[in-house]
């Protein structure tokens, strides 16, 4: 590759990095440098599919260059264009260069036109490092399978043994090829080495397991499995639309039916797995790999929908969810998050037309109703979202501890509706479902304080609040708030500092500091606070307190009272 290139590579990511790079037209359509430019600048912004195009024009002038290969095979991988990838690996094979995501791939394709011999040569000489160390293993043991065999695959699971993290992985593929061998005494029995009773196990054991005891005429053992999962989450439609089929005598699909099914299943099964903050790219490519293998996997279609949206990526992740079929179960999940995305892009009257229809169209369910509330909520249309979460309140049987988050969502609403008598009962029972929650703690004793009620229990409340979460500036803040209240300014001063230390641009919390400053005399820097408040675009209904606190300060305190 040309010098210049090389040289501008670690500057130019940097500077993209802060969305600053415009480029000429001319630049970004006709010299390699442009290109080179444009297609670090997509992958800045996360753009791997417009970053591949770019870049591969480059290697087209550069085809010597193996870092730039290797990049762009990754790049085209990610963003699911397979074919081009596959070349970009084949490239990498041919040119003596060793990359166990490409020797993945090829094996995978070598799995996908049935040439296990092939596939098990490929992944028996894999290199053992990073996620290949397991992926390997797995990959290989499902080519065993489709040679049959089976003994042979089982040995192959041998690296992933408890010490690895990846027991439980083990065990399920252990039962899955057990299962395909026609050994259903020992898949069971793998099975049961996950979880027992089995209705406690994972989503995916209790569709393998209870699927393969009705294939051998066990439908009730398979009923009570079901059952039992749904009494534990009774909003899992997947489990609900297995027991319906069951219950109308419809055939049981395996989880896994042949060898590349089994692959599918494993790479899904490690993205899954991984660390969605620390490896969102990977994870997308292994998920890429599994729908690659089995075009119909939903729910490795759903995975990567939801790993764009980790990366801030929302159209593009509607664009997956969309092509989720519309008649499997995981449809429904895929269709909240488009409506939750396009409320984060603006559409938000449409994002509310999906919510709504879907709340009709499951009259039974909550999910729907209270996503409506929240975005809502978000939009600050405080009273509609009163509105949606009291439909989703009246389809609740019995709440359980998950539900804490509504009735917490529910009292910002009521409180910020000015509807405190019926707020403040919702941030109780939100605290009675989950007693150690920090962010209702806070909330509640916030507002108590604002509003001079129960001040010795808000102080407590907030006092706990902040020893569950010592670095959040606003739990902070509100313990400062609360201080200032009770009339302990110099302790509130030093609390509010250190909330404006972790929260330096919150406009509540410089003009918390301000009254308190003005309290004990620093009149000066109380003002300069109260200035930043203004400044940090506080809200409409705070601006004219703001303003009227910069020209007469705060009024001098009453005889026997506390606080502002």
């Amino acid at each position: 590759m040309p010098m210049t290139i090389r040289r501008v590579r670690t500057g130019l990511l940097a500077a993209a990095s802060a969305g600053s790079i415009l480029l000429p037209g001319a630049a970004m359509s006709n010299s390699e440098y442009g290109k080179f430019l444009a297609g670090q600048h997509a992958e800045a912004l996360q753009d791997t599919e417009n970053a591949a195009t770019f870049l591969l024009h480059v290697l087209e002038e550069n085809p010597d260059d193996q870092k730039l290969l290797r990049r762009t095979f990754v790049l085209a991988l990610t963003s699911g264009q397979m074919e081009t990838a596959l070349s970009l690996a084949q490239r990498i094979d041919e040119t003596g260069g060793r990359m166990s995501t490409a020797d993945l791939l090829l094996g995978v394709e070598q799995i996908r036109l049935g040439k296990f011999e092939a596939a098990r040569d490929r992944f028996d000489a894999m290199p053992r490092n990073g996620l290949a160390t397991y992926a390997a293993p797995l990959a290989l043991a499902w080519s065993q399978v489709g040679l049959t065999a089976i003994d042979k695959a089982l040995e192959a699971l041998a690296p992933l043994d408890q010490e690895s993290g990846f027991g439980a992985m083990r065990d399920l593929h252990t039962a899955l090829i057990n299962e395909v061998a026609g050994r259903a005494e020992a898949a069971e029995k793998a099975y049961r080495g996950i979880a027992d009773p089995l209705d406690a196990a994972p989503i995916r054991v209790v569709r393998g397991v209870a699927a393969m005891f009705e294939r051998n005429g066990r439908t009730d053992e398979a009923r009570t499995i079901y059952e039992g999962y749904l009494r534990r989450d009774p909003q899992s439609l997947v489990i609900r639309a297995e027991l319906v089929r069951l219950n109308s005598g419809g055939p049981a699909t395996p989880l896994v039916g042949n060898p590349a099914d089994g692959v599918a299943e494993s790479l899904f099964n490690i993205a899954s797995a991984l660390p969605r903050d620390r490896a969102g790219n990977i994870a997308v490519v292994y998920a890429r790999l599994a729908l690659y293998l089995r075009p119909d996997f939903e729910l490795a279609r759903l995975l990567i929908g939801e790993l764009m949206d980790e990366e801030k990526q929302p159209k593009s992740a509607n664009a997956i969810y969309a092509s989720i079929d519309p008649s499997s179960p995981y449809s429904w999940s895929a269709r909240l998050r488009i409506a939750n995305n396009l409320a984060d892009m603006d559409a938000f009257d449409q994002a509310v037309s999906i919510l709504e229809k879907m709340s009709e169209e499951r009259v039974e369910r909550t999910d729907a109703l209270i996503r409506l509330g929240g975005i809502l909520r978000v939009k600050e249309r405080y009273s509609e979202a009163v509105a949606a979460y009291d439909r989703a309140a009246a389809r609740f049987t019995e709440a359980d501890s998950g539900d804490w988050f509504f009735y917490y969502n529910r009292g910002i609403a009521l409180e910020r509706s000015d509807l405190w008598s019926r707020a403040e009962p919702d941030f109780l029972k939100a605290l009675e479902l989950e007693p150690e929650q920090p962010y209702v703690m806070n909330y509640l004793g916030y507002s108590w304080a604002e509003k001079g009620m129960n001040i010795d229990r808000a102080s407590k409340l907030i006092e706990k609040a902040v020893d569950l979460r010592r670095n959040d500036g606003f739990i902070v803040d509100s313990l400062g708030w609360v201080l200032f209240r009770l009339g302990d300014y110099e302790e509130a001063v030093k609390q509010l500092e250190r909330a404006i230390r972790l929260r330096p641009s919150d406009p509540v919390i410089n003009d918390h500091l301000g009254d308190a400053y003005w309290r004990v005399g620093r009149k000066l820097e109380a003002r300069f606070q109260w200035q930043r408040a203004l400044d940090l675009d506080p809200e409409e209904s705070e601006i004219k307190k703001i303003k009227n606190k910069l020209t007469h300060g705060l009024e001098a305190k009453k005889a026997g009272s506390s606080g502002g």
